[in-house]
């Protein structure tokens, strides 16, 4: 082990803090050198990432409907593992990570890394500031580096760890086809918000144009910000990271949704779940 990279998407943030505090401590403990590659925007995802044996990466994607981001999937089975360690993380927003951490090592399983943990951690949710409000938190962070260090600290006590014969990690889910989570609103009625955008106050909105260049997806007019001419993923970014507060979306389905989400999980206190 030569090399700690933290590889992720995270358009709000969270997911960020959650694989940098593990990678970081990962490479701390292990005197290894610390990189990060960001690969939340379009221009990011350009090229085909490369590791081999001398690697040890840290995989995190939130969690949108059960399953890591479907627009995003191309791009992470195009990145080649060559025998790297990977450790796949995903964050959740307080409701349930369903089969987003099996589809994620199971990708970076077929890429040719040799998962050796995982993680899921609670995130704030990109709909919501109820859910999973503030998180990942200081403690989030801090059990984020406590779980790196005893990783290492395995790895480099069992050095056949490092060669030879591997068994991914096991990790709850369903084998594929992986399941998405079904929103719905009362008396159980399925909806479907893929064609929802956000829409702007342009009571509020000063055209500084940071939500285009926050959109994962290219999606808002950097022209005209109070276009969104191309796919919403509805990840939140334009919306929690306007200055203005100007991005929101209102569609009456969305919005059940969201309160149905917040009524039912907006007081519950999800722990972090680790698997070595």
């Amino acid at each position: 082990m030569k090399n700690v990279v933290a590889l992720y998407f995270s358009p709000t943030g969270g997911t960020k803090k959650v694989v940098n505090s593990m990678a970081g401590s990962f490479a701390a403990f292990t005197g290894c050198e610390f990189s990060e590659r960001d690969v939340t925007l379009p221009k990011q995802r350009e090229g085909t990432p490369e590791f081999g044996v001398d690697d040890v990466v840290f995989f995190g994607v939130p969690v949108y409907i059960g399953r890591m981001p479907n627009l995003i999937r191309p791009f992470f089975t195009s990145i080649k593992g060559r025998g790297a360690l990977g450790i796949p993380v995903v964050t959740y927003g307080n409701r349930a990570y369903d089969d987003a951490l099996i589809e994620l090592r199971d990708i970076m399983e077929k890429n040719g890394f040799r998962t050796v943990a995982a993680a899921a951690f609670p995130a704030e949710h990109s709909f919501s500031t109820t859910l999973a409000g503030g998180r990942p938190d200081e403690k989030d962070l801090l059990l984020a580096e406590d779980f790196a260090r005893k990783i290492a600290k395995i790895l480099t006590a069992n050095p056949h760890y490092l060669c030879g014969d591997h068994t991914p990690i096991a990790v709850p889910g369903n084998p594929p086809p992986y399941t998405y989570y079904k929103a719905v609103i009362s008396d159980n009625k399925s909806i479907d918000i893929r064609k929802v955008k956000p829409l702007t106050d342009i009571s509020k909105c000063t055209g500084c144009g940071l939500c285009a260049r926050l959109c994962p997806m290219g999606s808002i007019n950097i022209s005209d910000p109070t276009i969104t001419d191309g796919i919403c993923i509805k990840c939140g970014a334009c919306i929690k990271r306007c200055p203005q507060g100007a991005k929101s979306i209102t569609d009456p389905d969305y919005l059940e949704h969201k309160r149905l989400l917040e009524e039912e999980f907006g007081n519950v206190i999800k722990k972090a779940e680790l698997f070595l």
